[in-house]
């Protein structure tokens, strides 16, 4: 336990620690606190560490919710930047949502060493690559949210020459940190998971480990914010074809303070995110246009909402608690799926999916089924579901730089203290900055403004 713990704080350190001794230790060091598969898979079940660290930053910059100005003034520098899409200082140095990132990645780096220093060692090859795959799929989860936080939406034709991120892929310190290109980043989160696959359960004992269905779910995720469609309905079909499972929404609680139970049978992998300061529950008020979507017999308007004086807060987290919710989940599978089948012109396909899963959302007998719509109205509505069912997921904010790329032309903007700042589609700042003391630090390159 002692050893476990010693390289639990060496992980937390992450590979931007500040102290000169722990960016010129040896690797070996650590790696010799890991013994054996039970060490291993205490560090990968480590919920705090690795399912809690996913940056919540895009909750943020999206536009489902805003802050009032005596919250905004209240807060330090940073968080005013980030609230307005600034150019720089977005992110406090030291602890920030880059660093935790970055801490799971040296955790799953680290697993990965020891695991092919130790192969000789250890008899269990089965368990030697269950372990292995599960620090794939985490590390490639995180690389997905890193790129979907601090690069510009993937473009096929210009992906080779646009910036990505570094791709740390071992947990030598003294390795110095550049950054791959944007096509690179993509193609390494595709590699990753897609080893991680044959070695994956099904469905785990519980959904905080990886399985075959979260990793397909991620795949999924991953090619659509590449805008590859058909791989991402495929993706999300192989998910769904494994668990489908929807909570009717007419057995939920309409008062409770969380009607939304943890893993509850939607969810297929487990993932949170902290709130940056703009977004917690307790400052974050839900955008009116947003609010305005859900008609009245959208059970999903006073499950996710409540009242707060004259404006309304989140309260449809699948966490059971107000923790932001990153991981995946049936219904948005369920989306990614109705949005490939829509944009190849299988619209019964698509509107099934969407049947299904809004019969289990509305007032029993409201619900009248999708029918006879065309590719252009479908795909309006899928859209527009994806916005309503995955409302403070952190999604929303790559939702709006894919359909931008595309021609959507979504403006956003925030009035505080008399002064309105707009982000105009396709912007630079979609990527956010990197932490100052990163760059200074490491010598990456800042993404452009």
């Amino acid at each position: 336990m002692k050893k476990l713990y010693v390289f639990m704080l060496l992980g937390a350190l992450g590979i931007f620690a500040s102290c000169k001794e722990y960016l010129d230790a040896r690797p070996d060091q650590s790696l010799a606190t890991i013994e054996t598969l039970k060490d291993m898979q205490a560090l990968l079940d480590f919920f705090n560490t690795m399912n809690s660290n996913d940056p919540g930053t895009a909750n943020a910059c999206a536009d489902d919710s805003y802050v009032t100005a005596d919250v905004f003034n209240a807060r330090d520098e940073y968080d005013r930047n980030l609230y307005l899409w600034q150019p720089a200082h977005v992110f406090k140095p030291l602890s920030n949502a880059w660093k935790s990132a970055y801490d799971v990645v040296y955790v799953c780096n680290a697993l990965l060493d020891a695991a092919k220093a130790k192969k000789d060692d250890i008899a269990d090859r089965e368990g030697l690559n269950y372990v292995r795959a599960q620090a794939l799929f985490h590390r490639s989860r995180m690389f997905l949210n890193i790129v979907g936080v601090w690069a510009m939406p993937y473009d096929k034709a210009t992906a080779s020459n646009t910036l990505g991120i570094p791709l740390r892929l071992d947990a030598d310190f003294n390795k110095v940190s550049k950054r791959a290109s944007l096509e690179e980043s993509f193609r390494q989160i595709v590699t990753d998971l897609k080893a991680a696959l044959p070695h994956l359960k099904a469905q785990d004992i519980s959904p905080v480990r990886a399985s075959k269905a979260g990793a397909y779910g991620y795949l999924s995720r991953t090619y659509l914010q590449m805008r590859d469609y058909e791989n991402a309905g495929l993706y999300a079909d192989s998910a769904l074809q494994i668990a489908k499972a929807l909570m009717n929404y007419n057995t939920l609680s309409t008062t409770a303070n969380f009607p939304i139970l943890r893993h509850n049978v939607e969810v297929l992998f487990d993932g949170r995110a902290p709130a940056p300061g703009t977004a917690s529950q307790a400052r974050a008020l839900v955008n009116p246009e947003l609010y305005n979507l859900y008609d009245a017999n959208d059970l999903r308007k006073v499950i996710f909402y409540r009242a707060s004086g004259s404006a309304y807060i989140f309260k449809g987290y699948y966490a059971g608690a107000a923790s932001i919710f990153t991981g995946i989940a049936t219904g948005e599978l369920l989306l990614n799926r109705a949005e490939s089948y829509t944009r190849a012109g299988r619209l019964e396909e698509a509107m099934a999916d969407l049947n299904y899963l809004l019969l289990n959302r509305y007032k029993t007998g409201a619900f009248v089924p999708l029918n006879s719509l065309t590719k252009a109205e479908l795909l309006t509505v899928v859209k527009k579901e994806r916005r309503k069912e995955l409302a403070f997921r952190t999604l929303r904010w790559n939702d709006i730089k894919r359909w931008n790329l595309e021609g959507d032309d979504l403006v956003l903007s925030r009035t505080i203290n008399g002064e309105t700042t707009v982000l105009q589609p396709n912007s630079l700042r979609y990527a956010l900055a990197i932490p100052e003391d990163v760059i200074e630090r490491s010598g990456l390159q800042q993404n452009p403004r």
